[in-house]
């Protein structure tokens, strides 16, 4: 269960979260903690989504009365972070996660449906990392032909798909031996936090502590990462960034109203 800020429309739609499987399962077995862990990496992914689909259709573009050009740089810069974001996780499930956990359990092809699932929205999220890069914005729009809504729509259904099926692969990892199967997660963990690199503080970190709702059903200290982080990014990798108002929570994983839904939906919040 989601802990929304107001009755207006927040991140836990249109695309529905994952229901962590540590919730429903009380086997001490390591498959549940490494299928929660996804749980919580895939919510995060599909709350980022759900706030780009929310907002943009409602942020002026250079035609209308109330444009505003800074509002659009800011929204094409959050989406460029959250399909950076996304990338880099799947990057670190491919070079790591994926050949490892195949080896470790001695079948090869283990994780080929996740691995194939990769390749059918792949190139949907190509052209939207494309389109946020290098849109000027008086040229943006959501609507019509090439905007932002189109490409949105191109993937977004086969990416939460993957999302949601994935959780059901590692949650088939029972067989595997407990310990073994936490070793591997473990280092993948460490992986892709060795693999990160300074510019991820200023887009891909400050995405993923905004999507990070530590409220959700019993209440989750996800993401893994130092107590100071928050800080460090409030205060100095994300300060002055107008993007991050359009994350759904703040540094804290306390979740938010969102800042550019519409102006009807606001008013219920006030």
């Amino acid at each position: 269960m989601t802990t929304k800020p107001s009755p207006a429309p927040w991140a836990d739609e249109p695309f529905q979260l994952i229901t962590t499987p540590s919730i429903q399962l009380t086997d001490y077995h390591s498959y549940v903690h490494v299928a929660s862990d996804m749980a919580h990496a895939h919510n995060v992914i599909i709350r980022g989504l759900n706030a780009i689909i929310q907002q943009a259709p409602n942020v002026a573009i250079s035609t209308d009365k109330d444009y505003n050009a800074k509002d659009v740089k800011d929204l094409l810069f959050y989406v460029q972070s959250w399909t950076k974001m996304v990338n880099h996780h799947h990057w670190v499930e491919e070079s790591f996660i994926f050949p490892e956990l195949e080896k470790f359990s001695g079948k090869p092809g283990l994780m080929d449906d996740p691995h194939h699932q990769h390749e059918l929205f792949h190139g949907g999220m190509q052209r939207l990392l494309a389109y946020s890069s290098t849109t000027k914005p008086d040229e943006y729009r959501w609507e019509g032909s090439g905007g932002m809504k189109e490409i949105v729509n191109s993937f977004s259904k086969h990416l939460t798909d993957h999302l949601y099926a994935e959780i059901n692969v590692f949650l088939g990892l029972k067989d595997l031996d407990s310990a073994g199967l936490r070793k591997v997660w473990d280092q993948g963990e460490e992986l892709a936090k060795q693999s990160g690199n300074i510019g991820m503080l200023y887009d891909v970190f400050p995405c993923v502590l905004g999507c990070a709702d530590k409220t959700y059903e019993i209440g989750h200290p996800f993401p893994p990462l130092p107590w100071i982080m928050p800080y460090l990014v409030k205060y100095w990798f994300g300060a002055g960034n107008g993007a991050w108002r359009f994350n759904p929570c703040d540094w804290w994983g306390r979740p938010r109203t969102l800042e550019f839904v519409q102006q009807g939906e606001r008013q219920l919040d006030e």
